[in-house]
């Protein structure tokens, strides 16, 4: 056999083993090439949803509701530009569990949580949408696990007015949470941006966020405890 031949034969083969490689690959995870980049941005839920859920069942569970009282917003002094609202309204935090399946294929369920924050409007009776972000089921035991290290860090932490800024936090899909020490603050603080996929990797006052008193992260941990109860109890555990 000639050698330009062989030559040719042999990439040709690899060329195909490739292929098939990429094939296998696509379906085993069972999303198209062209969803990958639509993947990047959304959770596990959102893709799911888009793109193996067709006839698609989606049930809301309200879970758990945490009111924020208004505090005043700390001062990052020498950090960041002066906030233009001293306090921050009261407002509140629900906790959803949102389920998805195909019709009849309840055993393909899949699950998230969603936060959702509001603020007052002007009265105790109105509230006003700040945004809603969303959580994958494996991130939520992994959210509670945070909670309680940060509960017990601030209140073993000591103050030292030499640090300027203290952040700790839990970040994962859209939604972040965690404390904020400064020389004269401690506090807890929830935040969600569900359309900036690099939100994690801004500073705490470059977002929206909604704060309540570092004393109170044990009630933040028990709301989403509950969630997390929820969604064991979907999965029979």
């Amino acid at each position: 056999m000639p050698l330009s031949y062989r030559t040719l034969n042999v990439t040709l083969v690899a060329f195909i083993g490739l292929l098939s490689a990429q094939s296998n690959t696509v379906s085993a995870t069972d999303v198209s090439a062209g969803n990958a980049s639509l993947s990047q941005t959304l959770t596990q839920f959102e893709s799911f949803i888009q793109t193996r859920c067709i006839p698609c069942v989606r049930e809301f569970y309200s879970i758990a509701t945490v009111p924020f009282p208004a505090v005043k917003t700390p001062t990052f002094a020498g950090l960041a530009p002066a906030s233009p609202a001293p306090n921050t309204r009261a407002g509140e935090m629900r906790l959803e569990l949102l389920r998805a399946y195909p019709v009849g294929q309840q055993s393909r369920q899949h699950l998230a949580m969603r936060v959702v924050l509001s603020v007052s409007a002007g009265s105790a009776s109105t509230l006003y949408p700040l945004g809603a972000g969303l959580l994958d089921e494996d991130e939520v035991p992994v959210l509670v696990a945070a909670l309680s290290q940060m509960g017990k860090s601030m209140s073993a932490a000591g103050d030292d007015s030499s640090i300027p800024l203290v952040d700790t936090e839990f970040h994962a899909d859209s939604v972040r949470m965690g404390t904020v020490r400064t020389a004269n603050d401690s506090l807890a603080y929830v935040q969600v941006a569900p359309a900036d996929p690099q939100f994690a990797l801004k500073q705490v006052w470059e977002l929206p966020a909604m704060y309540l008193p570092s004393k109170d992260i044990p009630t933040l941990e028990r709301a989403v405890q509950q969630v997390n109860a929820k969604i064991r109890s979907f999965r029979g555990q």
